[in-house]
């Protein structure tokens, strides 16, 4: 990166450490301003060397998985490529997975440092500082596969829209309505306008989140290609690498087939020895008795319950005050023997009493759940969901013991 233009700050020196400066931003989305970051980028964008290919993840459901599918097949093929995603598990480098591996705290502090050269950056959120981080770590990379957070037309990496090489939908659904509306059209709708010049649409939930993505693509002059179930079951049928999918989640093996078709897309089609899928917490099976997924809405739900069929488990549970959990819960509950409630610590968590009055309604029995392996019983089946701070809380106790 040069640093050409006006904006250079001269205060580089006293400039504090990556952990101290995001402590300093609090919550990963607050005070939303639409116009901050184009102002931002626009500021950088002569300092920035974007990489020669970006591929930009947006919707709901599946991103992290579909992302880092796709670049594990560029890097099978020996390309350079930074995975940028959200939110993290245990630390923040998690969302910066780059040529095979999380960046270090040393390249995270160097990206960082440079950024505080310029004045605009200081303006920027949480999340938004993270993507100017990602900016600055795919610079030396063929190809930065960018997951969108929460939004679509104002999301932060947005930015990026005209140099995006490809647009890539993974299922869209009820999430986040407080900030992307209460009605399937209204988030849609908001996710869809990111669309760069081409797109790729994953299988859909709702009917309506195609018809609005073929109305973007005309009113954006955009070639939009759409991916059905049934293009899915038959890619599964003839595929080479049967083995690779075999144990994965159905909803894995679906955003699988999606990412082959991204490759594809870009001109990769002969991928033979796809490296080992490492993202955590996506219908991970820890144990032999322990599954641990980072879902939290009504479709991940449905998801859940067509990987456990008529298995009974013992549900280890939290969720946002935000998330709709009567109709979550009424999904899992022909699953569920027993909800253990698990403690997060996040401003956000649902207060007990409002988790416990639902279970007393659903009539699903509840009890508090103890973050020790002691809580954990040979004899029982135990599936971790609702939330990433679930997953993160869980698994913190499960890897202390080891």
């Amino acid at each position: 990166m040069s640093k050409s233009d006006s904006s250079v700050d001269s205060s580089l020196e006293s400039s504090t450490s990556l952990h101290a400066y995001l402590e300093s931003k609090g919550a990963e989305y607050a005070e939303f301003d639409k116009e901050r970051m184009p102002r931002i980028f626009a500021s950088l964008c002569a300092n920035f060397k974007l990489s020669s290919h970006i591929i930009h993840i947006l919707g709901t459901n599946g991103k992290g998985s579909t992302g880092r599918f796709i670049a594990l097949g560029l890097l099978e093929q020996g390309h350079s490529v930074l995975h940028f995603s959200s939110p993290h598990l245990h630390c923040f480098n998690e969302r910066f997975y780059k040529n095979g591996r999380i960046v270090s705290d040393e390249e995270l502090e160097a990206a960082h440092q440079i950024l505080q050269g310029y004045a605009c950056t200081k303006q920027a959120s949480y999340f938004e500082y993270a993507t100017l981080l990602a900016l600055v770590l795919a610079q030396e990379c063929e190809y930065f596969v960018c997951e969108a957070g929460l939004g679509g037309e104002f999301d932060s990496t947005s930015v990026l829209r005209e140099f995006v090489e490809l647009s890539v939908f993974t299922p869209i659904s009820y999430d986040h309505m407080e900030l992307l509306g209460e009605s399937i059209e209204s988030i849609a709708t908001t996710k869809l306008k990111a669309m760069s010049k081409c797109a790729i649409l994953a299988p859909q939930a709702y009917k309506e989140v195609e018809s609005i993505a073929k109305a973007t693509a005309k009113e954006l002059d955009s070639t939009l290609v759409i991916i059905t179930k049934d293009d899915i079951e038959s890619s599964l049928k003839s595929l080479d690498m049967a083995d690779y999918v075999r144990d994965f989640a159905p909803f894995l093996q679906e955003n699988f087939i999606v990412a082959l078709r991204v490759l594809k897309a870009l001109g990769i089609d002969d991928i033979a020895n796809m490296p080992k899928f490492d993202l955590p917490a996506r219908a991970q099976k820890i144990a032999p008795n322990v599954m641990i997924d980072v879902g939290h809405n009504a479709e991940c739900a449905r998801a859940m319950v067509q990987i456990l069929g008529n298995k009974r488990v013992n549900l280890v549970y939290n969720t946002f005050s935000q998330k709709d959990v009567r109709e979550i819960l009424t999904i899992v509950k022909p699953n569920i023997d027993q909800l253990l409630i698990c403690p997060i610590a996040h401003s956000r968590a649902m207060p007990r009493d409002e988790l416990v009055a639902i279970c007393a309604e659903l009539g699903i029995s509840y009890e508090e759940f103890v973050l020790s392996r002691s809580s954990i019983k040979d004899d029982k089946e135990y599936v971790v969901f609702g939330s990433f701070s679930v997953a993160e809380a869980f698994l913190e106790m499960w890897n202390a013991r080891r």
